[in-house]
Parts: structure tokens; C-alpha cells; sequence
């Protein structure tokens, strides 16, 4: 499920989802969407997400303990995610506003919580985008920055680059893609969240930079695929490698 966002909430990428037009389109892939992932772990335990969708909106993600995530829309954008925990009680919103068709803020709340998170994100001319993460005060509506700031760099509407400053510790993401379809790539609206993976072409390798001068840690994740008819993955091969230490899983998908 998705994780809180605080705080790392980070990624940021930006590129323009499959707008109403597309979806009703004649093209019969553009209704293609992902019903059940399976992450398998390396010792062979399992677990399920399943997708239920209004056409090609979502509307909600059901994980193995029976969490959901629900979705709201407002027009083809996505404003709204609840997150309902496994005895069925909300534990976090998360609301998304929007100014010319790009996430402008996020902002993330408990319920009773003594303060909220935002994300606030800039889309600047040359086509990155920065972001700032604030903690604020909800009886007082305060806020004050809190937790990292940094700035993503996208190419065809993949993030390529990702620059993250976390109270003076400084990280940089490299990603490399393939030319075929991401599993979710059809999703209404989903595509303009800013999260940690673009929804267009696959992920084939993430580089890791932390440190610097004679102090640079790198480690690199590779992903590879097994594509159906349509060059829509059924399955991904995860391979973490850091020092003499790595670590697979592997994801299934149904359509």
C-alpha cells in the first residue's frame, strides 16, 4: 500500500495520463488494465493487490490483509485517496490539488492527527519539477518545511533523474527505461500523482548515489520482464545488489 508520505513522499514526475478521449478510443489497448499483482519474496511467501476500476478510473486497490486504498475523482483527476485499514477504519487521507492539469499539493492527514504533511511542487520551465515537504499544525493551519526537498528530471514522461536533499544528507536516483508499456499505463489520472515511478515505459535499472568526494555509496536495483502480445508485462524480476549482498523478487500481473 502506499506508504506514508512524509516525509520521503517523494517522487515527483510529472507526464500527461491517458486523458477521457484516449480511453474511449478504438484502440483496443488503451482498456487494458492490470486486475491482480502478485509480489512473490525470495523465500516464496506471496502477496495479492486487487484492482476494481469505473471504466478506466480506479476505484480502489484491495491488498492480501484486506487494507483497500479508495479513490476519488473529480472530473478525470484523482483528488482524493483514503486509506482504510484491515478492520475497516480510515487511517489516512491524502488530498491532491491541481493548477493548469499539473499536482501542485499534496497534503496527507490522520484522522485526529496533530498535524498534516504537504508536498508542494513546482513545475518549472525546463520541464523538472521540485518539490518541498512541510509539516503543519491542523488546529492552526502553521506550517514550517519538514523533511526532504529535491527535484526530478523527466525525458518522454519517464523520470530519468531524481535529487534529494534530506537535512543536509544528500541522495541522487538514476532510472533507465525500456520502450514497452507499464501496467498501470491506462489508469485515469493516475499517471499525474507524484510518486515514485512513472507510468509509461518499464523501469529496467535504478542507480543509487549517496555521499560524496571519497564517500560515494552506489547500488543499483535491475528489473527485467516477461511481456504478453500487447508489450504489457505478465511478470518483473526485481535484483537488488548492494556490496556482495543481493536480493529478487518477482511480480505477476493479470489483466
Amino acid at each position: 500500500m502506499k506508504k506514508l508520505l512524509c516525509l520521503l513522499s517523494a517522487a515527483a514526475f510529472v507526464f500527461t495520463s491517458c486523458s477521457k478521449d484516449d480511453n474511449n478510443s478504438s484502440d483496443p489497448a488503451s482498456s487494458i488494465l492490470v486486475k491482480k499483482i502478485t509480489d512473490i519474496d525470495i523465500d516464496g511467501s506471496s502477496s495479492n493487490r486487487n484492482y476494481v476500476y469505473n471504466g478506466n478510473k480506479i476505484v480502489s486497490i484491495t491488498d492480501e490483509d484486506s487494507s483497500v486504498l479508495k479513490y476519488t475523482y473529480t472530473g478525470d483527476f484523482i483528488t482524493k485517496i483514503e486509506e482504510i485499514d484491515k478492520n475497516g477504519n480510515l487511517a489516512v487521507t491524502t488530498d491532491y490539488t491541481y493548477t493548469n492539469g499539473k499536482l501542485t499539493n499534496e497534503i496527507q492527514k490522520t484522522p485526529n492527527g496533530t498535524y498534516y504533511y504537504k508536498t508542494k511542487y513546482i513545475h518549472n520551465a525546463d520541464g523538472t519539477v521540485s518539490y518541498d515537504n512541510f509539516r503543519g499544525t491542523v488546529t492552526t493551519g502553521d506550517e514550517q518545511e519538514y523533511g526532504a526537498t529535491g527535484k526530478y528530471t523527466l525525458k518522454e514522461g519517464n523520470l530519468v533523474k531524481l535529487e534529494v536533499s534530506y537535512y543536509g544528507d544528500e541522495k541522487s536516483y538514476v532510472y533507465e527505461y525500456d520502450n514497452k508499456n507499464h501496467p498501470l499505463k491506462n489508469v485515469t489520472g493516475l499517471g499525474l500523482l507524484l510518486e515514485d515511478e512513472t507510468l509509461v515505459n518499464n523501469l529496467v535499472k535504478k542507480t543509487s548515489i549517496s555521499g560524496s568526494g571519497d564517500k560515494i555509496s552506489t547500488s543499483i536495483t535491475t528489473y527485467s520482464y516477461t511481456y504478453d502480445a500487447n508489450n504489457y508485462p505478465t511478470e518483473k524480476v526485481e535484483s537488488y545488489q548492494s556490496g556482495n549482498f543481493i536480493s529478487t523478487q518477482t511480480t505477476q500481473y493479470v489483466y
